[in-house]
């Protein structure tokens, strides 16, 4: 429920600071007064309107849990406060939802920025806004909800049979896929084997070896530079041959000739060891230069010589699976028509039990047409292709108008009643019902029977409807005045009770209060409370 409201810098209002309760909340006023503007402005800080105020922000308290909703799913953190330099959790249902607007509108949860669209998200699983034309309550999925919860509490292996439904649902879903593949595959296995085969075969015919590549461009570096280096080698030993001058200048200087002659015999043996080693180089430049051709074609292919060898693998592999996908094929084929046939039993038997239980459903909605003075309602049961909740589709008729045909009145009245008997049923988990003048266009009869629903809709929502028709506020729990001042800016207050006979009074008999209008009003409002 909503606890609170602040809406600063509206088109109507300049500051509103406002306590709200549980229960039914009519709030009325004057045409022109501002009342649609407040309740816009409340629509827009869940993202179901366009924000025309500079801030509104709303706190709830909700059972997020048993409403479904989870919003670590939605990236919000559960919030912290300060209070008295003491760090506290704020408690997980508690929420306060926001929207700032300058030029262009922005949207929080908990301090928390949040997109539109996943505020809706949010929202949808506690608000109900009746206003136009829309809203799932007169569509197929709504009704087999309550249809369903009908026939539980009928047979309480109903829900068993329904569960057993959508478990082999999924498996016929899932086994469907699987064999819309597999013969997918089976069209162009052949290509498929063919791939798989040619790159088998030119893997197979490389054989790369791990590191092959790298030590064959090594030996390709030697190659180049081996004659070069085979020279080189030479003239250092002739050089070196060369030496006996310095060896004898050093011993007519007595100087000692020894680490000098040790060095250049280590220096001769390297030198002697390396052109040994060219000399004896055997690699054949034609085949090497191939090799490193077919090599380097496989790693610009698969990345390396280790990731070929992978994929070699890999191909073989399916290789293997193509060969078995007819065996595959059959085996599932064999599976899908077992799961078929089980699915087709358990939905004509669900079929068969809401056939059973719709005129309860017809007879309960009924029930709350007649009060909202409408026309006989009927509900009619066809079969489909199977779906998620089985092969029932429900539509739903006003005498014998389709609901695309249906005013607005018509249908949002229909809607009301839809919601009566999902709360009736227990189908609803609580939550935020607002309304703009449904009662608009209507007679008397036909307001007090939409006053009466809300009424009782109020024992399972928040309840927040305008109007301008006295049957709400003599039945609502609370009553909101909503008063233009003469600066042009709008207030809403809380009516005490001398104030509610006023209004009832003026939506009674018009701006010219009589003692009449006065007493009858007075009359009336003590009959509800009594």
């Amino acid at each position: 429920m909503i606890t609170h409201i602040l809406i600063d810098k509206s088109p109507s209002f300049s500051h509103i600071n406002l306590d709200l309760y549980k229960g039914f909340n009519v709030i009325s006023g004057i045409s022109g007064s501002g009342k649609s503007v407040f309740l816009h402005a409340m629509l827009s800080a869940f993202g179901l309107k366009e924000s025309c105020a500079a801030l509104v922000e709303i706190n709830l308290k909700l059972q997020l849990k048993e409403l479904g909703i989870f919003l670590e799913d939605f990236g919000i953190a559960e919030d912290f406060y300060t209070e008295d330099s003491d760090i506290k959790k704020k408690s997980s249902n508690e929420l306060v939802i926001s929207v700032l607007k300058k030029q262009n509108a922005r949207y929080f949860i908990n301090n928390q920025t949040i997109s539109k669209k996943r505020l809706n998200e949010i929202v949808s699983h506690f608000i109900k806004y009746i206003s136009i034309k829309d809203g799932s309550e007169l569509e197929n999925d709504y009704m087999i909800h309550i249809l369903d919860i009908i026939a539980t509490q009928r047979d309480s292996k109903f829900s068993e049979v329904l569960q057993d439904y959508k478990q082999t649902f999924m498996e016929h879903k899932q086994c469907k896929i699987k064999l819309q593949e597999l013969e997918h595959m089976q069209k162009n296995i052949e290509n498929l084997k063919d791939f798989a085969q040619f790159e088998i075969d030119k893997i197979i015919k490389v054989r790369p070896q791990i590191g092959e590549y790298e030590k064959l461009m090594s030996d390709k570096k030697l190659l180049s530079k081996r004659e070069k280096a085979i020279d080189i080698f030479n003239k250092a030993l002739q050089d070196i041959e060369n030496l006996d001058s310095v060896y004898k200048a050093l011993e007519l200087l007595n100087i000692d000739n020894t680490f000098f002659f040790s060095s250049i015999m280590e220096a001769r043996g390297h030198i002697e060891n390396g052109l040994h080693e060219f000399n004896n180089l055997d690699i054949n430049i034609e085949s090497l230069l191939e090799r490193i051709g077919l090599l380097s074609d496989i790693i610009r292919k698969y990345g390396s010589e280790e990731e070929a060898l992978k994929h070699l693998i890999m191909q073989q592999q399916k290789l293997k699976e193509y060969e078995s996908i007819e065996f595959d094929k059959e085996r599932i084929e064999e599976r899908f028509v077992q799961i078929t046939k089980k699915l087709e039993n358990l939905a004509n038997t669900l079929y068969d039990k809401r056939r059973d239980c719709l005129s309860i459903f017809i007879e309960k909605i009924n029930h709350y047409a007649k009060e909202l003075r409408l026309e006989s309602v009927s509900i009619e049961q066809n079969k489909v292709e199977y779906y998620q909740y089985g092969i029932d589709s429900l539509q739903i008729y006003l005498a014998s108008k389709q609901k695309s045909v249906l005013s607005s009145g018509e249908y949002n009245r229909m809607r009301l009643a839809m919601l009566c008997v999902s709360a009736e049923c227990n189908t609803c988990n609580g939550g935020i019902l607002m309304l703009d003048e449904i009662d608009a266009n209507l007679s008397g009869e036909e307001s007090e029977g939409v006053a009466k629903l809300l009424q009782f809709l109020s024992k399972h929502y928040q309840v927040f409807a305008i109007s301008h028709q006295p049957f709400m506020p003599l039945l609502c729990d609370r009553h909101y005045l909503v008063s233009k001042e003469k600066e042009g800016t709008s207030t809403i207050k809380l009516l005490n009770k001398k104030e509610r006979i006023n209004e009832v009074a003026r939506m009674i008999s018009g701006s010219k209060l009589n003692k009449h209008a006065l007493s009858y009003a007075e009359k009336l409002l003590q009959q509800q409370d009594s």
